[in-house]
């Protein structure tokens, strides 16, 4: 692998996206600054990753429409990979352990013995390829691993394997100099944990937010400095002795943000045996990973050596890690999901209720459907991702919608197994009761999943609002500047051309009128809508025909084909639902969630119903009837999400919460009187500096 890039050969910050443009024109110029970064750094991790093909979510509503073979592609790769040499030795190592009940210590963490026979198979270095030692396996096998250890009650093994591979030496294969993989990788491989430093006490996942920082000293060196409210929080795998890359601003008040790997040290260092830096490692103190290392890290003129740091944007590594990151989640929410089920069915075969055994009764039987129904789902995105991330395809979309939906599956499949199995879910030495934190961190990990579903709707729409939505929105940010060139105050800005702004600042919106008229943007927008309406003309006598004689659901059996075609006609038709949200919110859809929020809803569950009756197609009849289940769950979701048909009471509910929190924010909700907040786990201290 050829040397990474220097940091000057990234792209530059402050590339202006259409999103970015038109926060900045809502007057909302921090997020527009945020936005814009982020953007950049996405776009260089994909060009780093070369993906030529464009988005399947983005094809599926936008056209052209992929082929019934390539939504069967993780399916088939999934069947092939069921085994195998390599996988076997990792698992039957692991479940060995467990069998001897020398998994865990007494304190429910994973135990020194688990991690030695697991790291004597090399499991720390699966994907690590042959010449750093490491077994050299692909991240789909890494899938079936992760999936397998979840599912038999090993879902922490899991958590600490895949953020060891992914997000740890993933970024040290794509970004790391030779030197660094000679030094860094072979010591991931014999089990030396490894942790990536992004969120900190005041900051969460917005990378470009961090405020530790390094500072170069008179060798040419860094010093890290992350002390108070700079230290890195909630960071899973870091403890004594193991490597972390640290992502901090390259000077204290320095754009750029790189990215430093370095090994701790083995005990806390005061500065009372003469060193000129400071260094603890303490528990975050969470409920959830408690079986794994979290920590919070503090760091106070830390050396670093510079021939550590990775020469590319710390933020584009996070967002080149995180596509595999997000897979692997899936096939760990596949796991855990498998685990309930099985523990949930058989309490409901040996449990006698009212009238015979549990499992008689059609709740109970909902219920275990619902758990068997997410496992299959979360399986089907994870290995479709990944193959679409081995042909070449751009995952932006279907990554996000990815975790979205395994987590939110493994949340509902929770619930479910708790109304099966009752108090005994909670049994403090039960695995269901072991897995409940990390399933509910599982939505909020790498970003709370409705804002992950946000980003995701931008990715998969940008090419459309570039190229449709763009002369329209620059109209209307045109009217929001003043004579003298600067922005009118806020009380005067228009986000919506509409009735009430007509009335108000007629000039002004008659002035918008006739520029969208002379807007080349605006007759490119009025050129789609006739293209795709006269397409959609033509389709309408297709819909009589019967789902059976359509070639293209030829290949799915009965029961999943009508599935499928609905739920790519209904895809099609988000076209229009975005158009819409569109035109009836304009500059205001910068601050609009719920409909954002919702529309994404509707793809990620038109694309899990679609994908999950691909992947079942090559499935035994068993798993068949499970995604036909899953299907009309999914689909009764869909029916229950009013998206044009709801604009007006969307708003009429954006009116009411933003009453509600106006009254919170001023302190003036009666609900909250006379109640003390509790204080911070970890306070937000200043750091002096």
């Amino acid at each position: 692998m050829s040397e990474a890039p220097t940091p000057e050969s990234v792209a530059p910050e402050g590339a202006q996206s259409t999103a970015a443009q038109a926060l900045a024109a809502a007057g909302d110029v921090e997020s527009a600054r945020d936005v814009g970064a982020l953007d950049d750094a996405a776009l260089a991790a994909q060009r780093k990753l070369g993906s030529s093909k464009r988005a399947l979510v983005e094809r599926l509503i936008y056209g052209p429409q992929p082929a019934a073979a390539e939504l069967q592609s993780g399916a088939r790769m999934a069947k092939e990979l069921r085994g195998g040499k390599k996988i076997d030795a990792v698992v039957d190592a692991a479940l060995g352990c467990l069998a001897r009940g020398e998994a865990f210590t007494a304190e429910h963490a994973l135990s020194t013995e688990l991690r030695r026979a697991v790291a004597a198979e090399r499991a720390y270095g699966f994907t690590v390829p042959a010449e750093f030692g490491g077994i050299g396996a692909s991240y789909p096998e890494l899938a079936v691993v992760e999936e397998t250890l979840a599912a038999n009650g090993l879902g922490a093994l899991a958590v600490e394997i895949s953020g060891e591979l992914t997000i740890g030496a993933g970024s040290l294969l794509a970004y790391g100099t030779t030197a660094q993989k000679k030094t860094f990788l072979p010591m991931i491989v014999e089990g030396r944990l490894m942790g990536f430093g992004l969120t900190e006490v005041r900051i969460g996942v917005n990378a470009k937010k961090v405020r530790a920082f390094v500072e170069q000293d008179e060798h040419g060196d860094y010093r890290l400095f992350a002390a108070g409210d700079r230290n890195k929080l909630y960071i899973t795998n870091a403890t004594y002795g193991a490597l972390v890359g640290i992502v901090a601003r390259v000077g204290r008040d320095g754009k750029r943000v790189g990215l430093f790997i370095t090994q701790l040290p083995e005990q806390d260092v005061t500065g009372a045996g003469g060193e000129d830096y400071t260094f603890r490692c303490e528990p975050s103190g969470v409920s959830a990973f408690v079986s794994n290392h979290n920590a919070r890290l503090h760091f106070d003129n830390f050396p670093i050596p510079e021939a550590n740091r990775i020469q590319a944007d710390g933020v584009e590594v996070l967002f080149y890690c995180l596509r595999m990151g997000r897979c692997m989640l899936a096939a760990m929410s596949a796991g855990y999901q498998r685990m309930l089920a099985r523990d949930a069915s058989h309490y409901a075969i040996q449990r006698l209720g009212v009238g015979g055994p549990v499992i008689k009764h059609e709740l109970p039987r909902l219920a275990i459907g619902r758990m068997l129904g997410g496992a299959l789902q979360s399986r089907a995105l994870s290995f479709l991702s990944l193959q679409q991330d081995a042909d070449g395809v751009d995952l932006a979309g279907l990554r996000d919608l990815t975790k979205s939906a395994a987590a939110g599956s493994a949340l509902e499949s929770l619930v479910a197994c708790e109304r099966v199995l009752g108090g005994r879910s909670f049994h403090k030495s039960g695995r269901v009761s072991d897995a409940r934190a990390n399933i509910h961190v599982f939505g909020v990990v790498e970003g709370e999943d409705d804002l992950i579903l946000m980003g995701m709707v931008k990715d998969i729409t940008g090419r459309f609002v570039d190229q449709c939505m763009a002369g329209m929105l620059s109209v209307i940010q045109s009217i929001n500047i003043g004579e003298d060139g600067k922005p009118v105050p806020p009380g005067q800005m228009i986000l919506r051309i509409g009735p009430a702004a007509a009335f108000r600042f007629p000039g002004r919106c008659l002035t918008a009128t006739g520029r969208l008229l002379r807007n080349r943007g605006f007759w490119r927008l009025a050129g789609w809508i006739v293209r795709n309406a006269a397409v959609d003309v033509v389709r309408l006598p297709g819909r009589l025909i019967p789902t059976g004689l359509i070639p293209r659901y030829a290949r799915l059996p009965g029961g999943l084909a009508a599935f499928a075609r609905f739920a790519e006609r209904r895809l099609r038709g988000l076209r229009w639902s975005y158009l819409g949200i569109n035109l009836f919110f304009q500059l205001e859809l910068t601050r609009a969630q719920i409909p954002l929020q919702r529309f994404g809803k509707c793809v990620e569950h038109l694309v899990s119903m679609l994908v999950l009756c691909h992947h079942a197609a090559v499935a035994d009849p068993s798993e068949q009837r499970i995604a036909r289940l899953q299907a009309q769950l999914l689909k009764d979701k869909f029916d229950g999400i009013k998206l044009l048909r709801g604009l007006w009471e969307m708003q009429r509910t954006r009116g009411m919460i933003e009453a509600v929190a106006g009254d919170v924010e001023r302190g003036t909700c009666s609900l909250l009187d006379g109640l003390d907040a509790e204080p911070f786990a970890h306070p937000w201290e200043a750091d002096p500096r």
